[in-house]
């Protein structure tokens, strides 16, 4: 057999140069395209958001549920719920006047908006203090506090999907009446034996055949019912979140942010001097140990609204608004917390 000349060897290097190339690009192309088919699938199949939330939902259990306590805060990195003595003097231009109110209709209820994260209720449920209180008095087993909400679907933008708009913030299962779940739990630690009623208020409208605007009426009933059937009920508070945006219901100290508070008081009713008074002793704490985290004191007579709000029932008897419609879980419960710091002393040290 005679050897190749060089001329023929450079040829068939060519020759398998240019087979291997075409090999390659066949092959970056099928890899092009199973990439192509994939991400479609996921689009299609896959929503990341549900898996981002998932996993932070099962990083609240984790860490709640570990044996290790002791860097709760540290752990939550940014979740953290410590309420440490504040030195805030901040002045905020809030018009109190200004506020805004919307009553929705009763057939606004029925297309409820999609949760953007399913399981917003354990996230609530699953807020504890990080750190131990020690009780050092107690009501002994009497339930003295009474916590409703008369609007009882106020819901949180940050949790509703494709809305901005407080108008459409409203939903049967996030919304305020986990808020006052947060503040029930936070006042049994400190020994203030309370009832949290989180009757689905428009459920109670519908079933009477009646509108939104009846809504206290209802309310009304549920907590003289309350105080029929438990005689050491003292003080009745009715939590709501307000309408307006973070800029007028949100505050940061030292570092963290919280909703801030507002008391509502009407003066549609002859003994409202006395609600009042409750308010500002509230109040008066507050501006002392927390200044800044409360609005003020809203009163409004029945030219301006319902004007009783039910709070003939107690002197100790008001509305209080925690936050409003773009607050978070987390700043909603650092508030619910100094609250019931501040509640409860008034309760073992002002009122006696």
């Amino acid at each position: 057999m005679s050897p190749s000349s060089p001329k023929k060897d450079k040829n068939r290097t060519k020759e398998k140069k240019s087979t291997l190339r075409r090999i390659l690009l066949y092959l970056a192309i099928l890899l092009f395209i199973f990439w192509l088919l994939t991400v479609s699938w996921m689009k299609f199949f896959y929503d990341p958001q549900e898996d981002e939330e998932n996993a932070f939902v099962d990083k609240i259990y984790s860490l709640y549920n570990s044996d290790s306590t002791n860097s709760l805060s540290d752990k939550l990195d940014g979740i953290t719920t410590e309420t440490p003595n504040l030195d805030v003097h901040k002045k905020t231009n809030l018009h109190l006047e200004d506020r805004d109110e919307f009553e929705p209709t009763m057939d606004s209820f029925l297309n409820e908006r999609e949760l953007s994260i399913k399981n917003i209720d354990a996230l609530f449920e699953n807020m504890k203090s990080p750190k131990e209180i020690s009780a050092s008095h107690s009501t002994f087993g009497k339930e003295v506090l009474y916590i409703y909400h008369t609007h009882s679907r106020e819901s949180f933008l940050p949790y509703l999907k494709n809305t901005k708009k407080p108008e459409e913030a409203y939903h049967s299962i996030a919304n305020i009446t986990l808020v006052g779940e947060l503040l029930g739990r936070a006042l049994e630690r400190r020994g203030v034996g309370t009832i949290v009623d989180s009757t689905d208020i428009v459920q109670e409208l519908e079933a009477r055949d009646l509108k939104y605007n009846s809504s206290y009426n209802v309310s009304g009933d549920l907590a003289r019912s309350a105080q029929r059937d438990n005689k050491d009920l003292e003080i009745f508070i009715d939590v709501h979140r307000d309408s307006l945006s973070s800029d007028s219901t949100t505050i940061e100290m030292n570092g963290l942010n919280y909703a801030r508070l507002l008391f509502v008081i009407g003066t549609g009713h002859k003994d409202f001097e006395k609600n009042l008074t409750f308010a500002k002793e509230l109040q008066t704490i507050l501006d002392t140990q927390y200044l800044g985290l409360s609005k003020g004191i809203i009163e409004k007579g029945s030219n301006q609204g319902n004007g009783v709000y039910n709070q003939d029932i107690s002197p100790n008897s008001i509305i209080l608004e925690i936050g409003g419609v773009d607050n978070t879980v987390e700043e909603l419960h650092r508030s619910t917390e100094i609250f019931a710091d501040v509640l409860s002393e008034y309760y073992f040290h002002e009122e006696k």
